[in-house]
Parts: C-alpha cells; sequence; structure tokens
C-alpha cells in the first residue's frame, strides 16, 4: 500500500465546497427571508461543515472549506462596495475564497415598463418625458446579475484534489445539475460525497440521485450561518452583500421592491 494510502486510512480528511450564492438564496428561501435581508456568516459555515452529521464523516476531520462567489471586475462601480467583504471572508480561519464573476443583464421589463408609462401619459393629456422624469426619482431598475464561473471552479477543484488522493470525502453545499458530471468523476476515483442543503428541494434532481449522502441544515444552524443583516450595514449594492443581488426588478426610493426575479441562478 502506498505511504499516501496508508496515511489516509490513519487520518481520513474531507473538505467543503460552498457556493455562497447558492447558500444565500436557498438558505433565504428556508427561513422564509429575503436573500438581501440576510448576511452570510463564514465562519459558522465552517463550524457546520467540521461537525457535519453525515454518517459516512464519523471519524473523520475537515481539512479545509473552499468558499465560491462571483466578483465584480475591477472597473465595476461596485467594485470597492465588494472588496471588504471578500477580504473579511477571506481571513476566515480554515476557508479559502475562490472566485468567479458576475455579469449583469438589464431588467427585461424596463422597456415595456417606459412604453407602457409613456402611453399612459399620453392617454391621460400628460407629456409622456415628464411623468418618466417623475418615475425615476422614485424608482430605479435593478439589472439582474448573476455569478458566472462558479460551478466550473468547483468541479476543477473537487477533481483535482480527487486525483491526488488528498481526500476522501467531499460535501459541497450547492444544487446545479452542472456539478453533476463532476461529482460522478470524484466518485470514480474513490471520494464519497455529501451534498448539503437548505433544502432537498433546492437541488436539481441529479444531484439528489447521484450523492452518497443529502444532509439538510436545521433551522437552528441555518439562523446562525445566515443571520439577518444588521440595520446599521444598509442595503449593499444590488441586494446581495457581495453585490450579486436578489435578481432584476424595481427599487423604490423607500427601499421597497417589486417584480423581483428572486435568487439568480447560480
Amino acid at each position: 500500500m502506498a505511504g499516501g494510502e496508508a496515511e489516509r486510512m490513519v487520518s481520513p480528511i474531507y473538505v467543503g465546497f460552498v457556493d455562497a450564492g447558492f447558500l444565500r438564496g436557498e438558505g433565504a428561501k428556508a427561513l422564509s427571508q429575503r436573500a438581501s435581508s440576510v448576511r452570510t456568516n463564514a465562519a459558522a459555515m465552517v463550524h457546520w461543515l467540521r461537525h457535519c452529521p453525515a454518517e459516512c464523516l464519523e471519524g473523520q476531520s475537515l481539512l479545509r472549506t473552499y468558499w465560491y462567489d462571483g466578483a465584480f471586475d475591477a472597473t465595476h462601480r461596485d467594485y470597492a462596495t465588494q472588496r471588504p467583504f471578500f477580504e473579511a471572508i477571506a481571513l476566515t480561519p480554515g476557508l479559502q475564497l475562490r472566485l468567479g464573476h458576475v455579469v449583469e443583464y438589464p431588467f427585461k421589463l424596463e422597456q415595456p415598463i417606459r412604453r407602457a408609462l409613456e402611453s399612459t401619459a399620453r392617454a391621460l393629456g400628460l407629456v409622456p418625458e415628464e411623468l418618466l422624469a417623475e418615475f425615476d426619482r422614485h424608482w430605479t431598475f435593478r439589472p439582474e446579475r448573476q455569478q458566472k464561473g462558479v460551478d466550473t471552479l468547483i468541479t476543477l477543484d473537487m477533481v483535482r484534489l480527487a486525483t491526488r488522493a488528498s481526500v476522501s470525502c467531499m460535501v459541497v453545499v450547492a444544487g446545479d445539475r452542472d456539478l453533476a458530471e463532476g461529482i460522478r468523476t470524484v466518485q470514480d476515483y474513490g471520494v464519497r460525497v455529501v451534498v448539503a442543503t437548505p433544502s432537498r428541494q433546492s437541488i436539481a434532481r441529479e444531484l439528489a440521485q447521484l450523492a452518497d449522502d443529502v444532509v439538510e441544515f436545521g433551522a437552528e444552524e441555518l439562523s446562525k450561518i445566515l443571520p439577518p443583516r444588521l440595520p446599521a450595514e444598509g442595503p449593499a449594492a444590488g441586494g446581495g452583500e457581495n453585490g450579486v443581488g436578489t435578481g432584476a426588478g424595481l427599487r423604490g426610493e423607500d427601499a421597497e421592491e417589486i417584480g423581483t426575479a428572486g435568487e439568480p441562478e447560480v
């Protein structure tokens, strides 16, 4: 038996992979909250992973947690606002930050709404430009922001660790079906995969079928991982604490939101 294999049997270890966008979006739903009203406690997430209740992890120790999120380009207006959040996450003991990128799409109903307002103004004998100007004083069209590249990073890291025989088990906090092939691959290398989720309904059926185990967060545990946003923190750019918002829509001057599309697919 090779030395590396013997060492793994003496002191088996596992790693955690956390899709922060999935955790925020689906976790907030499970808590009956908006994603913009909660904040992620990375230290609490690491603590939960260290004590993950999956049976296949009994007697094993957590090596590291990989945390994945989407970052704005350095030229984006919200880049400076986002950086302190990531710097704080990166300082969490036992955690390594891995960043994809964020792309923006216009709110698909913006132009239809503007055309409807113009038609309404004309029907009422009002000047369309004046009505639109007044509308813009009170409402802001918020673009849809989506993480890109996160699933690819997770898959690459999983396969890289599996091929090096570094770990015996992986805990994946994610739900996108795009991860299915990565899970199949690491399982072929003899690695067990646990999918952790706020709710079984939050993960793709294919992931649930492939996983060696599926573990749901308890309500109390999830509340520690996603505590309420403090009033002093205010709403972050785009609604999410890292700037990746809760979907496209309208935001009123009193922070009221309508027509939002929900947490983007990440």
